[in-house]
């Protein structure tokens, strides 16, 4: 009775002559040998020894295939050992920590809210996610110079600020007032009078053209507190800008490790580190070709591969690359795991064959490392 099996063989051995391996410069190719398959009954041993040309099964080595065109456009991958330094942006979550050299009564720590803004004294809200800490110095800067230029705060009067009338020849009429919610206060001889907004200058020369109606000599003094109509230094070297507390981490680890997950984390936190800590690599897993894929909000999408072979030994530690909250870490299966599976999913599961059947893979060695 013909063996069934063996026309179904004949079909998926030229599949196997496609499936390549690339680990650590070294390259396998399993090839056809059409003319000894049909010599060889089903049952027997394929086996690939040393200077014995194989029956079944032939080595060579492959060049590495490149990213296509379309790809590499879309995705960027850095060099690896060679990582990029990039600036802290904010997060939802961060405490940011605002200080005024010149103006501590405007000083204040926010959090960064739901919607990405903080809320900063007399100017209100301001967009700052994504920002690195200088940028968000220069829009604090700036948001507070066009806000004095456009109220003239700091150079006039405004509301709840406080000054003192002194006058020489009448004493009895010395009085301190405070500015009210109106803008207005209320003096003696004058009654209501509008303050807010004028300069302290130009209040003076109007309470003194007032008070020539009802005294005789009318010389009189406008004191200012230290908080009245204060200036405000609001150029960026008057101004501090600080991570007061950072927003929680988070990265995630997958692919060939034991214990795939998101890793929480404060500070930083190394490639490495991140694989230690989802449980270490697997048999199966390839260092040499380990894949981050990022994604920032103001940047373009990009990954980095890098070989993680060499700081395991203590050489080409940069290769240990730094992580980002959001990256995610994949170690990919090592290459000849890749073969294993294809010969378990495609030829020992598949097959119909018997159960001595074998078949022995020898990676060839390049000399390239």
């Amino acid at each position: 009775m013909p063996d069934r099996g063996l026309p179904f063989l004949l079909v998926l051995v030229p599949l196997v002559t496609g499936c390549t391996v690339s680990q650590h410069g070294t390259t396998t190719q399993l090839a056809q040998h059409t003319s000894a398959v049909s010599s060889v009954p089903c049952g027997a041993e394929f086996e690939a020894a040393e200077e014995v040309s194989p029956p079944s099964v032939q080595l060579a080595s492959l060049r590495a295939v490149s990213l296509p065109e379309k790809a590499s456009s879309q995705f960027a991958p850095l060099t690896p050992g060679m990582p990029r330094v990039e600036q802290y942006r904010i997060r939802n979550g961060d405490v940011v920590s605002v200080k005024f050299i010149k103006n501590p009564e405007l000083d204040l720590a926010t959090p960064l809210y739901p919607d990405g803004k903080l809320f900063l004294p007399l100017i209100g809200e301001i967009a700052a996610q994504g920002l690195t800490l200088p940028e968000l110095r220069t829009v604090i800067g700036q948001q507070y110079r066009d806000f004095i230029a456009q109220t003239g705060y700091g150079e006039v009067l405004k509301e709840g600020d406080y000054f003192e009338l002194r006058f020489i020849y009448n004493p009895e009429l010395n009085l301190g007032v405070r500015i009210r919610s109106d803008g207005k206060i209320s003096l003696p001889l004058l009654g209501e009078i509008q303050a807010a907004g004028s300069r302290p200058s130009e209040l003076y020369q109007q309470l003194l053209k007032g008070y020539a109606k009802h005294l005789t000599d009318p010389d009189l003094a406008l004191l200012v507190g230290p908080d009245t109509a204060r200036k405000i230094f609001a150029d960026e070297p008057f101004i501090s800008v600080t991570l007061a507390k950072s927003a929680d981490q988070e990265i995630f680890v997958g692919g060939e490790v034991f214990s795939p997950k998101a890793v929480k984390f404060e500070g930083q936190l190394s490639v490495l580190q991140a694989i230690m800590q989802a449980g270490g690599i697997k048999e199966t897993g390839d260092l040499s070709r380990v894949v981050i894929l990022r994604r920032g909000q103001f940047e373009q999408d990009n990954w980095v591969q890098t070989d993680l072979t060499d700081p395991l030994s203590g050489r080409s530690i940069k290769n240990d690359l730094v992580l980002r909250s959001g990256d995610v870490v994949i170690v990919p299966m090592s290459g000849i795991a890749k073969v294993d599976l294809f010969v378990k999913q495609y030829i020992r599961d598949v097959l119909p064959l018997q159960s001595n059947f074998n078949l022995t893979i020898i990676p060839v060695d390049t000399g390239q490392r």
